[in-house]
């Protein structure tokens, strides 16, 4: 198949509402211009063929359904569920009714105590040294070196028991560098992203239990961000995540997550990693219609949704979630005021339940600033510029409160393993 049928069948799928719109329309260009692309890419289009491929009967989209009131967290006291709008308690990881809690006994230790009459001492003096831990093999160490100085001092001279001293601290120095300065404390109130070029952006990273916005116009690698954050997260820091779509189906996202080498199956098994389809449309015998398991023709379903999402951090105690994106939420409110007032109640809730989110929303910077920017401790803007006659995608943070960052625009690239962001 030659080039011009390949952006043919990649016009195809944007038809059809395959893949992403944004990813799609950057790989045309590149074709059109004969840039090279890279094998993750590829990939992508490989997928997009096959999808494009006619087939006599196409079964429709079957997408699990996710009821808010089912498979909630039980009681470990009572046994019973706990409901969505019950106060509970959590314990060693282990979760009560907030009544339940107060009910379990406590063991009160009593210790008894002597009293024991001393003699009386007069005009006797206590004083208290403050106990100082010394490695044994250092001091040993250097009184070995004192020892050696003094004896060639003596033998010697003082020209050669100098020298004698001088290679002797040299190499005491070096060998015990490490246990006379202090190791620098790892500092538990960030997150690291463990996207490659990142964090040194940052000077360290995303400040932990914050909000912050990832924003973009289509085909900046929004999602990708996303996913490797969550990824990452889960395979290098031991930190469980969760993946909420608002927009594209979980086996789509698996696949691009397998274009770039990552075991996401693996983590899901290992239950790192929680991924979760909350489109509010989906395609049901062809015919799309409002997903009534999340909403419930309910006017406001920022409630619904915070509440499934509380429900999924207990169950696999994640430190990370992903929601792609909050543009989708947007489009249901024709008023703000109930916008920003739903988004801030999710965010106030996220963040009391100690989880550091990313949310994911389709904006350019031209636009008018959205109303997320304003309600989230943390803007990170993506976009695709024009370099060199070639489009070019670039990272650029607007705010982190609290956290050093650069303020500078940086290229990023998106190769075989992921994003990676680069100095400039």
């Amino acid at each position: 198949m030659d080039k011009e049928q390949i952006i043919e069948k990649l016009r195809e799928s944007l038809h059809r509402d395959y893949g992403d719109f944004g990813r799609t329309n950057y790989i045309i260009e590149r074709l059109e211009k004969d840039l090279t692309l890279p094998k993750s890419d590829l990939k992508y289009i490989e997928r997009m063929l096959e999808m494009c491929k006619p087939v006599l009967i196409q079964e429709p989209e079957q997408v699990p359904e996710f009821v808010l009131t089912e498979d909630l967290i039980k009681c470990n006291y009572c046994g019973a569920v706990i409901n969505l709008d019950e106060k509970s308690v959590r314990k060693n990881n282990l979760w009560f009714h907030e009544q339940c809690f107060l009910k379990i006994p406590r063991i009160e230790q009593k210790i008894s105590k002597k009293t024991q009459v001393l003699p009386k001492i007069e005009k006797q003096t206590i004083i208290v040294k403050e106990r100082k831990t010394t490695n044994p093999q250092m001091v040993f160490s250097g009184g070995l070196l004192a020892g050696l100085i003094g004896t060639t001092y003596l033998a010697a001279g003082e020209e050669i028991a100098t020298i004698v001293g001088l290679s002797g601290v040299a190499m005491f120095f070096a060998v015990y560098k490490s246990q006379i300065f202090s190791k620098k404390k790892y500092d538990t109130s960030i997150v690291k992203t463990g996207i490659p070029g990142f964090d040194s952006v940052l000077s360290s990273g995303l400040k932990k239990n914050s909000s912050v916005v990832v924003s973009g116009p289509p085909g900046s690698g929004k999602t990708i961000f996303g996913l490797q954050f969550i990824y990452s997260g889960a395979k290098e820091f031991d930190e469980s995540g969760i993946y909420i779509s608002l927009s594209q189906s979980i086996e789509e996202i698996k696949h691009d997550c397998k274009s770039f080498g990552w075991d996401i199956e693996k983590q899901i098994e290992k239950e790192k990693i929680m991924m979760i389809d909350l489109r509010p449309f989906k395609i049901k015998d062809e015919v799309i219609g409002k997903d009534e398991s999340l909403y419930r023709s309910e006017q406001i379903p920022f409630e619904h949704l915070t509440k499934f999402i509380l429900n999924s951090i207990k169950k696999i105690n994640a430190k990370r979630i992903v929601i792609d994106s909050i543009s989708i939420l947007g489009m249901q409110y024709p008023d703000k005021f109930y916008m920003r007032q739903g988004l801030q109640g999710m965010i106030q809730a996220l963040e009391n339940f100690n989880v550091t989110s990313l949310l994911i929303s389709e904006v350019s910077e031209s636009e008018d600033s959205p109303l997320e920017w304003f309600v989230t401790s943390g803007i990170i803007h993506l976009d695709n510029q024009i370099i060199d006659n070639q489009m070019k995608r670039t990272i650029k943070i607007i705010k982190l409160r609290g956290i050093d960052h650069s303020k500078k625009v940086h290229p990023i690239e998106l190769g075989d393993e992921g994003l990676c962001v680069y100095e400039g």
